[in-house]
């Protein structure tokens, strides 16, 4: 047996329990991942099998009362943030991008409830 070959071979020998816990640690983390994806797809399913069959209540004159009431007072909230925020990044402000930013999402988020109401009173489909 040659130099080289001997050495291959030492370094094979020198290398098997690493290479072991390598492959114990690749295959118990394949069959996390695997798991992981199922549970994932699972309840992405089941999700939106129960969105399917969600059916809005009406509600009531004084819920929608409350609700724009509480909608408006949000809105006029966000209006005076982007005013702030819109006025010191026209000033050139070092901060001023952070409120901007923070003023887009939150008109992000009063819109989502007007979103809610407009289509969940869709009319559904033929059963």
């Amino acid at each position: 047996m040659g130099r080289v070959r001997y050495g291959l071979w030492w370094l094979d020998q020198a290398t098997v329990g690493v290479r072991n816990r390598a492959r114990a640690v690749t295959g118990g983390t394949a069959a996390v991942g695997r798991e992981l994806r199922w549970a994932a797809e699972l309840s992405a399913r089941s999700t939106l099998a129960g969105v399917d069959h969600v059916r809005p209540e009406p509600w009531s004159d004084r819920g929608l009362l409350w609700l724009f009431g509480g909608i408006s007072i949000a809105a006029v909230a966000v209006a005076v943030l982007l005013g702030f925020g819109m006025a010191h990044w026209a000033m050139t402000s070092s901060g001023a991008t952070l409120f901007a930013a923070a003023g887009a999402v939150a008109v992000g988020a009063v819109l989502l409830p007007l979103a809610y109401l407009v289509f969940a009173s869709k009319r559904r489909g033929r059963r």
